[in-house]
């Protein structure tokens, strides 16, 4: 394996010297907390109503929610920038890339404050498609590191690592809401706000969150950083019997990398003409629709029959933490039993509670937080398992790519889901919605039991 030389750091090597459990919980810090801040990604759905209502009334009197959901379309533009992150890690270090993306995630939530009071398509561009570049960049860029540093438990370290990102909106929500709406003033029978006191408290709530992610990523990317790299002597130089003290014929490689590993390991043009490739990215495509959907149009649904704007907050807080509870186990479930068991438990899970949602509003809170909860738990398996199936089916070398390309499947359920919104939802409404995107888990739930016939499926299940 042809592997560049790279500059020792002295941070690695430090880590690499304490015990195995201390140095994965010291890397997975790092990781964690970076997805702690990119992962208010799935805030949306909390922000949309506040963010909506201040341009209707400030900024652009024709703004409705609908236009809105285009915004979390171009933060999906994070597949593009995953690819990126992959190369930069690669051709920098893994701190270089990480600190790249978090700064454009933070630059980004900081201008928002600025852009939106002045024009929708500043805001749309700003907070959707260069948080989106950042938050790709910086997502995988935490996950690949720490699966180098544990490679043996795939699984269950990409589900600690995507419980953060998912345990975020448990602690940003509740802050977003208290900033905003202190007083737990409601919305609308539309989900709109109108009280001047409240639509005056959003720009600065961006301020707020920009300087808080900002102090969290500085510390966190002190300990993004690859395995240290051991000295070995190439064949050549072992056939010739050259001085060990000759670094030219020396090259380097990490040290938990196997000798005796003979797994698969595809590039992404051998991936992308693999048939399990174009499994998984359907499969993908299915699960991010239904997640995506959930996660912005939650609070919209709720408060057309909840009138109290903190409960939504506590109960989206409630189930974000069952959400990054629920990718640990899934994980951890992936890694003892398959990848296609764990997920096609999730997604039929998932088609029932979708199915049955529309009851919520008959039966009250209660019920919605169950509901709500359920769902989550069950939308957890997507970050926590695809990524683990990529490394499975086509090797860990060029995992951070191939990744990237799989989950450009977000990019194009996203824009599905937009043009939905945006010119269906209003004729449909919300219990058809429900009970159409419950199909979509249930066609991954098939495309799954059917990947073992594919190539490398077989790895997978």
């Amino acid at each position: 394996m042809s592997l560049c030389r790279r500059r020792r750091d002295p941070i690695a090597d430090t880590i690499y010297t304490l015990s195995p459990f201390k140095r994965i919980c010291v890397i997975l810090f790092g990781a964690v907390s970076i997805h702690l801040t990119i992962g208010t990604y799935h805030t949306f759905g909390n922000m949309l109503p506040y963010m909506a209502s201040y341009m209707r009334n400030f900024t652009d009197p024709s703004v409705r929610i609908e236009h809105m959901m285009w915004i979390p379309t171009f933060q999906g533009c994070f597949p593009f920038a995953m690819v990126i992150g992959g190369l930069t890690s690669s051709t920098f270090s893994p701190r270089v890339s990480a600190f790249i993306g978090c700064a454009l995630v933070t630059s980004s939530v900081a201008l928002s404050a600025y852009a939106i009071q002045h024009s929708f398509a500043m805001f749309f561009i700003v907070y959707g498609l260069l948080f989106g570049l950042g938050s790709g960049i910086a997502y995988v860029t935490a996950v690949s590191t720490a699966i180098n540093w544990a490679p043996d438990k795939i699984g269950v370290v990409s589900g600690i690592v995507a419980a953060g990102f998912g345990l975020s909106s448990s602690i940003f929500a509740p802050i977003q809401t208290w900033i905003v709406n202190p007083m737990n003033l409601p919305a609308t029978k539309d989900g709109y706000f109108v009280q001047p006191e409240l639509l005056h408290r959003v720009p600065s709530l961006f301020t707020k969150l920009a300087l808080i992610y900002g102090c969290m990523q500085a510390i966190a990317l002190i300990v993004v950083c690859d395995p240290p790299f051991r000295k070995s002597r190439s064949n050549e130089s072992i056939a010739n019997d050259v001085d060990e003290d000759e670094e030219d014929d020396d090259y380097e490689r990490p040290v938990f990398d196997n000798d005796e590993d003979t797994t698969i390991q595809l590039s992404p043009n051998e991936m992308l003409k693999s048939p399990t490739f174009y499994c998984l990215f359907a499969a993908l495509f299915c699960c991010s629709f239904y997640a995506n959907m959930f996660y912005n149009l939650y609070k919209t649904y709720g408060e057309s029959f909840i009138e109290d704007d903190m409960f939504m907050a506590m109960a989206f807080s409630i189930a974000s933490v069952a959400n990054a509870i629920a990718r640990i186990g899934w994980g951890y479930l992936t890694d003892r039993t398959s990848f296609q068991i764990a997920l096609s438990t999730a997604t039929c899970l998932a088609s029932v509670f979708l199915l049955t949602m529309p009851m919520t509003r008959e039966l009250g809170k209660g019920a919605f937080l169950f509901w709500l909860t359920g769902t989550f738990v069950c939308m957890g398996a997507t970050h926590a398992l695809f990524i683990t199936a990529t490394v499975k089916c086509f090797g860990n070398r060029h995992k951070a790519n191939n990744y990237g390309y799989l989950i450009l499947s977000t990019t194009a359920s996203g824009i599905l889901l937009a043009a939905i919104s945006q010119f269906y939802l209003k004729t449909i409404g919300y219990t058809y919605l429900f009970i159409i995107t419950s199909i979509f888990p249930f066609f991954a739930f098939i495309i799954i039991s059917c990947i073992q016939w594919t190539p490398q499926g077989k790895l997978v299940t």
